[in-house]
């Protein structure tokens, strides 16, 4: 192999350095080692193989922007670019039949134009430049372990999801004009279109002759057609030809008539599509929970379309009555007024201003007033409260209603228990209550749970009687002994408790689509109406092991209400705070083991319970995120977890409803 081919040697004379923001090779260039790349003689380039790059490790690289430092050039600058004459590639064969350069890549920029040195600035427009001034985000992924980055040079959190955001707030906005500018050009198109012209008499008459005439021809036919088959089934071809391409140029006109209809219908649709996506990003801008999931996502942007569709049918029928009685009067003042013609005229285009700008209002309005109250719970905090409790203790009633069988419905030789775990989904049970009946008070539900319940669970007690044999004996007169077999009834008690999934039972309650729409998303949002953080960060929920309310109580097997919840995490899991308050009180607590109570203000309270370890003591103030304690076993508990209670006012909440889910 000849020197030509020869990479640079590593060393101080000629390193290889990467640094973070610089931008992918040009096309135009060589980037492989040891593949064929051919070039046509049409100046088009194939794909090169995808089998992996050989590439030499930069071993003085914390960036990933490729840089030369050459300390033994002649002209002793350093970082001086690598000398031209060494080829861009390494054991490859590289054919171009032409030996010029292909067209798209003569405007390319070179790889040695980006090429810099270590204490050199980055040009302008660099990818690798932070606007604004602020540090310069790797593109890369980050800085490579060891590299000895300045701190500075570390990605900024949420810049590259804040630019995409805000490209697409733009590309929003750009097709609100697009589509406004098509529908206004359809419109018009349609505005323009002149009414169908009536037939003159000569066209009239012509029209008259030839049904005369096919007619005629056709009676004809069928008068002979009956004596030969052929030509009846001929005659039928031609019918049903006729009726095909009279059918056919009917349906082409009228396509051709109905087409600006159908386009301004069109981008209507596209347009409402288009400003109920622009106006759902404004206010996400504004209100940043709103863009938490895809669901609340595509909830929200059909509330805003479904107001916008609203408010365009609603202007559309006031324009119209608007138009009408403002068209005859003005034809009657014109009459007497011809003077004033251009006066009316403006006074007719204000009003429709003034109107279409009341309409966008309202349908902004709208889409706030839906976007905030269309996700949350409606009801008072007592009445949600009230709700899940009577529930829960009915749920709680039945579970030892049937395993006290044996005391209930004493007298039985055996007792055979088939029994369905009890429980159901606290949100969505009030999901439900709130898309069904939202602003509801427990006095109005109380009936309607009462039913769901009975649909959902069925506790039966079977009574079974068995005929049994039992062996007894008896001696002869011989003094043999002798065994004889006795029936008797043996009975017995089967206890069968069965119970249905609870969104099987209030599916079909959930009658109207806008119900069913408004359930699914109480579901995702859990009520919006959480007034403490977190006490992990993740999705604590499918840890749940016990919830808030009435339950059989795992020790004692009694009744039993459960002022909280409980969430199954391993010993020393760190516990944190909800939210900026002050702790009340930290350490022994009697069957709460281990407890921490933080104050958050505004009456709400929370206690964390059953920890391993303390990290906070009374009268500490805590901020959101701060580690109070861990995950313990302590006090009259069963297994490692802890205890979240909500308390405002002096009233237990449920934590399920008012303690923040994370949704990662």
């Amino acid at each position: 192999m000849n020197d030509e081919g020869r990479l640079p040697e590593r060393g101080p004379a000629s390193r290889l350095r990467f640094e973070a923001g610089d931008a992918p090779e040009p096309q135009g260039a060589s980037p492989t080692c040891g593949r064929n790349v051919h070039k046509s003689r049409r100046g088009r380039r194939p794909v090169p193989d995808a089998g992996p790059t050989q590439t030499e490790p930069a071993h003085d690289a914390p960036d990933s922007r490729l840089s030369f430092e050459n300390a033994d050039k002649s002209d002793g600058t350093p970082g001086a670019s690598p000398p031209q004459d060494i080829p861009p590639t390494c054991g490859q064969n590289v054919h171009n039949s032409r030996g010029d350069k292909f067209r798209q890549d003569e405007e390319k920029a070179r790889p040695s134009e980006r090429l810099r040195r270590d204490d050199e600035a980055p040009p302008p427009g660099d990818d690798a430049a932070a606007p604004d001034g602020e540090p310069a985000a790797d593109s890369g992924g980050g800085d490579a372990p060891g590299s000895g980055a300045a701190p500075d040079s570390a990605p900024r959190p949420g810049g590259k999801k804040a630019a995409r955001e805000a490209r697409r707030y733009e590309k929003s906005g750009q097709r609100v004009e697009k589509t406004g500018a098509k529908l206004d050009k359809a419109r018009d198109k349609l505005a323009a279109q002149k009414p169908p012209k009536k037939p003159g008499p000569v066209k009239t008459v012509g029209r008259v002759a030839g049904r005369q005439v096919h007619g005629y021809v056709h009676k004809k036919i069928y008068q002979v057609e009956h004596e030969n088959v052929g030509t009846e089934a001929a005659h039928k071809v031609e019918l049903a030809g006729e009726s095909v391409v009279r059918g056919g140029t009917r349906l082409i006109k009228r396509r051709i008539r109905t087409r600006p209809a159908r386009r301004v219908r069109k981008w209507e649709r596209k347009d409402i599509k288009a400003r109920a996506d622009h106006t759902f990003r404004t206010l996400a801008r504004e209100n940043p929970e709103l863009n938490k999931n895809a669901l609340s996502r595509y909830w929200q942007k059909r509330k805003i379309r479904k107001q916008y569709q609203k408010q365009a049918r609603e202007a559309t029928k006031k324009t119209a009555g608007v138009v009408k009685r403002i068209a005859g009067a003005v034809f009657r003042f014109i009459r007497s007024n011809p003077k004033i013609i251009v006066l009316a005229a403006c006074v007719f285009l204000l009003l429709v201003l003034l109107q279409s700008c009341m309409g966008a209002m309202v349908s902004i309005g709208n889409g706030i007033a839906g976007a905030i109250g269309g996700t949350s719970y409606l009801a008072e905090d007592t009445d949600i409260n009230q709700a899940e409790l009577a529930y829960s203790e009915w749920e709680a009633d039945l579970t030892l209603e049937a395993r006290n069988a044996e005391s209930s419905h004493p007298g039985y030789d055996e007792y055979r228990y088939s029994i369905d775990p009890t429980g159901h989904d606290p949100h969505a049970l009030l999901a439900f209550l709130t898309a069904k009946y939202d602003d509801f008070t427990f006095a109005q539900v109380e009936p309607v749970l009462r039913d769901i319940f009975n649909q959902q669970y069925n506790l039966t007690f079977t009574e079974i009687v068995e005929v049994r044999y039992r062996t007894e004996y008896y001696t002869c007169d011989n003094g043999h002994e002798h065994s004889y077999q006795v029936p008797y009834n043996y009975y017995i008690l089967e206890v069968t408790l069965t119970a249905r999934p609870f969104a099987d039972v209030i599916g079909p309650l959930l009658t109207a689509q806008d119900e069913q729409d408004r359930y699914d998303v109480y579901n995702v949002t859990k009520g919006n109406r959480q007034y403490v953080g977190s006490p992990f960060p993740f999705n604590w929920l499918p840890y749940v092991s016990s919830t808030f309310g009435y339950r059989v109580h795992p020790i004692s097997g009694d009744k039993d209400f459960h002022t909280g919840v409980d969430i199954a995490l391993p010993t020393g899991t760190e516990i944190q705070a909800g939210g900026e308050g002050v702790v009340l009180s930290a350490g022994s607590a009697g069957d709460y083991g281990l407890c921490v109570v933080i104050d958050y203000g505004e009456g709400v309270t929370a206690r964390y319970a059953h920890c391993d370890a303390l990290l906070v003591s009374a009268g500490q103030t805590v901020q959101s995120g701060d580690v109070i304690a861990r995950v313990g076993n302590t006090g009259n508990s069963t297994g490692p977890h802890v205890h979240v209670e909500v308390i405002k006012d002096g009233e237990r909440l449920n934590p399920m409803y008012f303690l923040v889910i994370p949704f990662n």
